[in-house]
């Protein structure tokens, strides 16, 4: 089975260009991805950004025939790659209109991978990130890729007054919600999450749903894992 790496790297008909690096990277975090997924349940990928199709390429290439590719840009030129019969459906539209990605959504379903590839404004890539991480499937993997824009000045539009570090390196702390319910942990967390009355309160829908969140020279990835209750275990 190739590698990404080796199937970029590969003469292919349409091209686009990556950072090295990501090409290892992707290997990393893909590799479960690839069939057999999930009783062999085709996977949803959606990247946003297409650029020359190459990604895509590549997308089809790793994750075979059965996969859904799907992509998101607002040059409607991208859309090549799918009248070339290798995307499922390329939409053309800007990843700061929420109406327009809920469409997008509820055509494609449940993606299990999106890729943010797209305008790299420290606004869109917030805000695409909290319009659809809530609708990534619960073991799914969400990409910023090309973050370093946070030093451009042309990359600074934001509506929100933060950038993409100051936002997603205050997920951090959110992944332990736990623990901000004062004085219950103690007693609480010794035992077995099937014996436990009532819910914790203040929880953070998003920071309950993150299982992994790692930062990279110029990219981010965020693992979605369904929601489990902290259980400090004795044996």
């Amino acid at each position: 089975m190739k590698t990404y790496r080796q199937i970029w790297e590969a003469p292919k008909r349409f091209r686009s260009d990556k950072w090295d690096h990501y090409l290892d990277l992707y290997d990393r975090y893909f590799a479960a991805y690839r069939p057999p997924y999930r009783d062999s349940r085709p996977v949803t990928y959606l990247e946003i950004g297409v650029q020359g199709g190459g990604s895509l390429c590549t997308a089809r290439e790793y994750f075979g025939p059965t996969a859904r590719i799907f992509g998101i840009d607002t040059d409607p030129a991208s859309r090549a790659v799918e009248e070339a019969g290798i995307a499922n459906r390329v939409f053309t539209g800007a990843q700061g209109d929420f109406d327009f990605l809920n469409e997008v959504i509820g055509e494609i379903g449940t993606p299990d991978i999106v890729i943010d590839d797209g305008s790299h404004q420290q606004g869109d890539m917030v805000a695409t990130f909290l319009g659809l991480f809530p609708v990534l499937a619960e073991d799914g993997l969400y990409v910023v890729e090309d973050t370093h824009t946070v030093h451009y000045p042309s990359h600074q539009d934001t509506t929100l007054g933060i950038n993409v570090y100051d936002y997603f390196k205050g997920l951090a702390d959110k992944m332990m919600v736990d623990f901000m319910v004062p004085n219950r942990h103690r007693a609480r967390f010794r035992e077995a999450p099937g014996t436990r009355e009532g819910r914790l309160e203040r929880r953070n829908a998003i920071g309950t749903a993150i299982g992994g969140l790692h930062f990279h020279d110029s990219m981010i990835v965020v693992e979605k894992t369904p929601y489990r209750e902290a259980w400090r275990r004795n044996g």
